[in-house]
């Protein structure tokens, strides 16, 4: 009897350590519409990836790519429209447990944003998780830094990421995430001289590591997203410190006009037909001025744009009525206050935006992290 039971205990602990070796597991989108959704994960050994996805908890479907990576990305097709997928990934006898998120609803859509999360230390999101979002963005400066402490200026650290999607691990495993970049996000050395040619690196400007983490629509520093029963396109910017531009803390691509970035938003802001468009980008709203005034033009064919440079809560308000939101989940910090800021608090926050699309109206809550109502806007679909 006794050397049953210690067959028993040992085929138990050689299960959970194999279940032990899948690290973390995180979901992104890649594809430009919830339509597929890619389940990712760290494995402590490198093997080939494999996702078993459905329904119900038997997870029925799989989907196999071959290779020996460690960070695995594997699309899954999710065209089903307010149901729960279950899935579970594994690894070469690594395993994990059974998790499952919930697809876009036929209406009703909520999409979360947050923002610096790498200053909020470990905030308490259990009001932002009652809100139940479908969708969880940001506005940039998702982790301090990813600076390798035995080696400075190595572009593919990823340790940072993986410890900020382990602080949240069932979070991150059952609610799509998509980030945008900020300077944080992006650099991989100390902020030494600022003169051209007198540092080693000290930004990655290609924002490598955050690629190779997070799966996102081509090229991933910046992407466009459309939430059809949402009715909803969100683009994200590759958008701040400008003031540093063409200096070695320089950490965002170039935004002037004619430079790729600027003639994509362009485009993409003409050519948008859904009914709301929504803006995201780590710089302050006041450089909607760069560039005489063109980056507002653009932006504001859209409906909204949300911001998360400062640790403050606002909602800015041009003189031809185009809101400007700022979100910051970290604590009370630096306040730069927009020059036509209609709320402005000195407190850590979040964005829930809710769309009705049967009824044509998006509403945005500017919510503390404690998940009171600083501000709440609604917004009707564009023409």
């Amino acid at each position: 009897m006794r050397s049953r039971t210690l067959v028993c205990v040992i085929v138990l602990s050689a299960a959970l350590a194999a279940q032990a070796q899948i690290e973390a597991v995180w979901l992104t989108h890649r594809s430009p519409t919830p339509d597929k959704t890619v389940v990712s994960w760290k494995s402590a050994r490198p093997g080939p990836s494999q996702v078993c996805y459905g329904t119900d908890s038997s997870c029925p479907h799989e989907v196999r790519v071959a290779g020996e990576q460690t960070i695995h990305h594997v699309e899954i097709p999710t065209p089903q429209r307010g149901a729960a997928i279950h899935y579970r990934v594994a690894t070469d006898g690594q395993r994990s447990e059974t998790f499952a998120f919930q697809t876009c609803p036929e209406d009703g859509v909520r999409v979360a944003v947050v923002g610096d999360w790498a200053y909020a230390r470990r905030p308490n999101l259990t009001a932002l998780k009652a809100d139940k979002p479908h969708l969880l963005m940001t506005a940039g400066d998702n982790v301090a830094q990813v600076v390798n402490p035995s080696q400075p200026g190595d572009t593919r650290y990823i340790q940072p990421y993986l410890n900020l999607i382990r602080s949240e691990a069932e979070l991150f495993a059952t609610t799509p995430f998509m980030p945008i970049t900020g300077n944080h996000d992006k650099q991989v050395g100390p902020r030494e001289n600022k003169r051209p040619g007198t540092s080693t690196e000290v930004y990655d400007i290609a924002a490598t590591a955050f690629r190779t983490v997070f799966a996102l629509p081509d090229p991933g520093w910046r992407w466009a997203f459309t939430i059809p029963q949402a009715d909803a396109t969100f683009l994200a910017l590759d958008l701040h410190h400008v003031s540093d531009f063409g200096t070695t803390f320089q950490s965002c691509h170039d935004y002037h006009r004619g430079s790729e970035q600027f003639d994509w938003f362009d485009a993409q802001t003409r050519a948008a037909s859904t009914g709301f468009l929504v803006t995201l980008m780590n710089e302050k709203s006041s450089c909607r001025s760069l560039e005489q005034g063109a980056w507002h033009t653009m932006i504001s064919r859209g409906t909204l744009c949300i911001t998360g440079f400062g640790y403050f809560a606002e909602r800015a308000v041009e003189s031809d009525g185009f809101p400007y939101y700022n979100t910051c989940m970290a604590g009370p910090g630096d306040v730069y206050r927009d020059a036509k800021a209609v709320v402005c608090e000195r407190v850590s926050s979040y964005l829930l935006l809710t769309f009705d699309r049967a009824a044509g109206r998006l509403t945005v809550e500017l919510k503390r992290l404690d998940g009171s109502v600083i501000d709440r806007q609604t917004y009707p679909r564009r023409r």
